[in-house]
Parts: C-alpha cells; sequence; structure tokens
C-alpha cells in the first residue's frame, strides 16, 4: 500500500474516532494539560486525587495511528473514584507522522516529568502503575523497559490489556481466529509505524526481549481475549516473563474481542473492573 493510501486510512479512522467521542454527548472528566517532552509538548487528561496518593498512568490503544486520551476517559474516572489515586490519562503522537519510537519517548517523558515536579503532580512516586490497551499496552511495556535501562523511576505494575508485542512477524504469519483484527489491517498498522529495520528492536516489540532484558521488570498484569490475534504474542510474552522472574497474573477473558475493555457493555465493564482490583491489589499488598 502507498503512503497517500496509509494516510487516506488513517484519516477516516481517527475520523471515524472523532465521530464516536461526538456521539456520546459526555465531556471527558479529566483536566486538560500540557506537559514537556522531548518531542514539543505532551497532552494529558489529569484526574486529581489527594497528596502523596498513588497515581497510574493510563496509555490509549488505536494501532498507533488513532486514538485519543478521551477514549479512556470513562475507564479513567472509574479508578479514580473507586482507588482515590491520581490517574494520567496520556496523549501521545501518532503514526505515521510521527513513526517509532515517538511515542514511547512522549509517555516516558511524562511519567518523568509528573515524577520530577511533586508541586504540580502530589503523587506517591513509589506507588506508581502503567497500564495501556492495544498500541498503549506495547507502549507501556516498552516504557518499563526503558525505566529499567535508565533507573530514573519504577513502576509497582505494568497492565498489558491485549497487547501487540510482535511489531516484526508479518500480520498474516501469526494465529488468527474468525472474528480478530484481519491481518491485512494490522500489517498497515504496522507499516505507518515502523521500519523494517526497527522492527526487531525490543522497544518496537518487546515479545523479542531476552530473558536478561525482562529480569527485574515490575509485576504484570498481561489480559488476552479469545477472538484476538494478539492473544498467542501476549500469552507467550507472560510466560517470557514468569521465566524471568517476573510476577505475573493473567487472564483470557473468553468470547471476548480485541477492543473490549474499552466498551461500556456487561463484559467491558467487568475487564475495566478486573484491572482495578489488580491495581487494588498492588497499592494496598
Amino acid at each position: 500500500m502507498e503512503r497517500e493510501e496509509l494516510l487516506a486510512l488513517v484519516r477516516e479512522m481517527r475520523e471515524d474516532d472523532r465521530k464516536r467521542r461526538e456521539a456520546s454527548g459526555v465531556p471527558a472528566a479529566g483536566e486538560e494539560r500540557f506537559v514537556p517532552v522531548r518531542g514539543g509538548k505532551a497532552r494529558i487528561l489529569y484526574y486529581p486525587a489527594e497528596a502523596g496518593a498513588p497515581v497510574f498512568f493510563n496509555v490509549h490503544g488505536g494501532g498507533f495511528v488513532a486514538g485519543t486520551p478521551e477514549g479512556d476517559d470513562l475507564f479513567c474516572r472509574r479508578v479514580n473514584e473507586q482507588l482515590k489515586i491520581h490517574v494520567v490519562n496520556v496523549e501521545y503522537r501518532l503514526a505515521p507522522e510521527c513513526m517509532f519510537p515517538g511515542d514511547k519517548e512522549d509517555v516516558y517523558d511524562v511519567v518523568s516529568y509528573i515524577c520530577a515536579h511533586p508541586e504540580e503532580y502530589p503523587a506517591d512516586r513509589t506507588k506508581m502503575i502503567i497500564g495501556g490497551h492495544s498500541a498503549g499496552a506495547n507502549i507501556s511495556a516498552t516504557v518499563c523497559l526503558m525505566a529499567k535501562k535508565s533507573r530514573e523511576f519504577c513502576f509497582a505494575a505494568q497492565i498489558l490489556d491485549y497487547p501487540p508485542l510482535d511489531i516484526y512477524t508479518p500480520a498474516g504469519q501469526k494465529f488468527y481466529t474468525e472474528g480478530a483484527i484481519p491481518p491485512q489491517v494490522a500489517e498497515v498498522f504496522n507499516a505507518c509505524y515502523r521500519k523494517e529495520e526497527d522492527a526487531k528492536n525490543i522497544l518496537c516489540s518487546p515479545y523479542w526481549a531476552q530473558p536478561q532484558d525482562l529480569e527485574g521488570l515490575p509485576d504484570a498484569l498481561v489480559i488476552t481475549c479469545e477472538i484476538d490475534s494478539l492473544r498467542e504474542e501476549g500469552e507467550e510474552y507472560a510466560k517470557k516473563l514468569m521465566q524471568a522472574g517476573v510476577e505475573v497474573t493473567g487472564k483470557r477473558f473468553m468470547k471476548a474481542a480485541h477492543g473490549f475493555t474499552m466498551a461500556e457493555d456487561e463484559a467491558g465493564i467487568a475487564g475495566q473492573q478486573y484491572m482495578i482490583d489488580y491495581m487494588k491489589r498492588k497499592l494496598n499488598g
């Protein structure tokens, strides 16, 4: 697919996303703020809590090419209200305008800024959790790898919600089940997001990390779903984390499809509550 065709498809996805947000008629509860990052400024939605409370960093999905923090607003509200913790709902630069690793740098830099500015964000930096959905789960996993190397900050846990972790293997060669994201669509996301020479970099594809890369990473919750071509790589990554000594909680949601946790139906709300309950255990343990 030519670049102009890719861009046209991405614009269509973003327009569909915008229409869905407008149709909901519910304004985001988070306060819009801007945080300096190496690529300029990153927009966040901030849900405050009492000084000294823990903080959760939420990273939205969208195939690296679409999505906004507003799409996860109801989930972030629930986290904020039930756990009484700060929530930072992060927007990052999207492909193909910004390819790997700009998205990871944006999220890493937001966490770094929050940690360095307690007067603005009075959260307990010893009780931080990062979590993301789909592409946001890839970013969350990567930021944990980056933080391990830099030692600038660390997380109490990471939440990887139906994560795409292997951006190297062609989608047509991966597991597929009826009703999952079609391989040709996944290939469009990959083509927009990374250059071939970057595809096996573990900051692009954490699936290819070696045991020594994974040792010492935060405890992890890995959520997969039955009707999803990403479920195998998510579950394999969970096994790799466990083999490296990381404490992992894993759950495959049966009869659920990719993206289900951000829906406001019975299954989606149950998935959200599962993540919230996990955070509660980690922060109170």
